[in-house]
């Protein structure tokens, strides 16, 4: 176009001209093309050119929001990752670990207990009921406790139970979409494979199709647009209670 910028087009000669045309890219000489030979519908023509120059920069700036969505909702995903390895760690260390040492300490005192009281010499009858029901009481006092650690340890066992049927949803859920993602992949494929077999179709290649197409795409736009703000707010409030979460883990695992 340097040579245009330098030439009246008004007044200049067929051979200026030729060298203008001539230095238009491919894409220029179609436009203009279409433009000169457009059978009354420049104006159209020109106004979906407009309007997709537009959408084409509106579009950067989604796909920018989009992708730095992703990118937050991966990073936060590894991060509750995180949480959850460290929450079995703990888990492991409470209850495999320092749960059986207090448990083994527990059966080691009352065995000690029993041990403390048969030893206990008596000269009388009310001396052996002493001992004997001391017996029986430490034995009513391990059972006792016992039996209230036993609902302590269902009851976590149902919400293990209930957390893993949560657990479940979430691989449902990753399946549902691994399978929308091969669907997608399947229809774009699909597309794909009939641009290649028949090109440009003339029935959608139109103004009026070219307009309804520009008018769809703008209205897509602004909804994926919509949604990319509403999933960045939702990441921001999930990250914050993984945050919090991390702060609580790393409190029990002291």
């Amino acid at each position: 176009m340097g040579a245009a910028a330098s030439v009246d087009l008004k007044t200049a000669t067929d051979e200026e001209l030729q060298k203008i045309a001539s230095e238009l890219s491919a894409e220029a000489k179609i436009m203009y093309s279409s433009l000169l030979t457009g059978d009354g519908k420049s104006d159209e023509v020109s106004a979906n050119m407009k309007r997709i120059k537009e959408n084409k920069g509106k579009l950067y700036e989604i796909e920018a929001k989009v992708m730095e969505n992703k990118q937050m909702i991966y990073g936060e995903r590894s991060y509750i990752e995180e949480n959850r390895q460290l929450i079995l760690k703990n888990y492991a260390a409470a209850f495999m670990g320092n749960r059986q040492i207090a448990n083994t300490n527990t059966d080691d005192i009352f065995k000690n207990r029993y041990a403390i009281l048969k030893t206990l010499k008596t000269s009388s009858q009310v001396e052996v009921n002493f001992r004997e029901s001391k017996i029986n009481e430490a034995k009513v006092d391990f059972l006792d406790h016992r039996s209230k650690l036993n609902a302590k340890v269902e009851a976590v066992s149902e919400k293990m139970a209930a957390a893993n049927a949560l657990l479940i949803e979430v691989n449902d859920a990753i399946m549902e979409s691994n399978a929308e993602i091969v669907a997608f992949n399947a229809d774009s494929i699909s597309t794909n494979s009939k641009l290649l077999e028949a090109g440009i179709l003339p029935e959608k290649c139109t103004p009026e199709a070219n307009a309804t197409r520009i008018a769809s795409n703008s209205e897509r736009m602004a909804a994926v647009l919509e949604r990319a703000k509403t999933n960045a707010a939702k990441v921001a409030e999930v990250m914050e209670k993984a945050k919090a979460n991390r702060g609580h883990i790393l409190e029990n695992s002291e």
